[in-house]
C-alpha cells in the first residue's frame, strides 16, 4: 500500500509499506542523473556490438532449433539421470548431452553473444563501483566476474546482523 503526503516546506514524502521516501530535488537530480547515464551507456560502442551480436544469435534459426534440440535432451537426461545405475542407455544420453553442448559452446555466434555479455558485464560492474564507492568505501560490489575479487558470505548467528538460520 502505497501513500504520498505534502508537508508544508513543499516536499513530498512516498509511502510504500510503511517505508518512507523524501522527494526532494536531490532525489530529482538524482534520478535525472541515472536517465542520463541510462542513455549514455546505451550508446557505448559495446553495447552497439552486443545488440549486434544478440541479433545474430537470434536470427539464426539452424542455431535456435539446434539449442531447443539440446535443451529438450538435456530435459530428458535431467529425468533419467537419477536412474543412471540401474539403466546404462543413460550414460549414453550424458554424452550425448556433453557432445550437444560442446558443439554449442564452440558456436562462433554463441561464442561472441558470450564475449560481448562479458563486455557489458565489466562495464556494469564498474560503474557500480563507482557508484557505491562515492557513497562509502565500505561498500562491496560483487559483479560476478570470475576473476573480480569476492567478500565472503555473512556468518549467521547472535551479533552478525544475519537471522539464525
Amino acid at each position: 500500500m502505497s501513500k504520498f503526503f505534502k508537508k508544508k516546506d513543499g516536499t513530498s514524502i512516498f509511502c510504500y509499506n510503511d517505508i518512507m521516501l523524501k522527494i526532494d530535488d536531490q532525489l530529482l537530480a538524482i534520478d535525472d542523473a541515472l536517465d542520463t547515464l541510462a542513455a549514455a551507456f546505451l550508446e557505448l560502442e559495446r553495447v552497439k556490438v552486443y545488440k549486434a551480436a544478440k541479433e545474430i544469435f537470434l536470427a539464426d534459426e539452424e542455431l535456435q532449433q539446434k539449442i531447443s534440440d539440446f535443451q529438450l535432451l538435456k530435459e530428458d537426461y535431467d529425468r533419467q539421470k537419477a536412474f543412471g545405475k540401474y539403466r546404462p542407455e543413460v550414460a549414453q544420453l550424458r554424452k550425448k548431452v556433453v557432445s550437444q553442448k560442446r558443439q554449442l559452446d564452440l558456436n562462433d555466434k554463441v561464442v561472441a553473444l558470450r564475449r560481448a555479455e562479458v563486455d557489458l558485464q565489466a562495464i556494469l560492474a564498474e560503474i557500480s563501483q563507482k557508484i557505491a564507492a562515492a557513497v562509502s568505501p565500505d561498500i562491496f560490489v560483487d559483479t560476478g566476474l570470475p576473476l573480480a575479487p569476492h567478500k565472503p558470505p555473512h556468518k549467521k548467528g547472535r551479533g552478525n546482523n544475519i537471522k539464525e538460520g
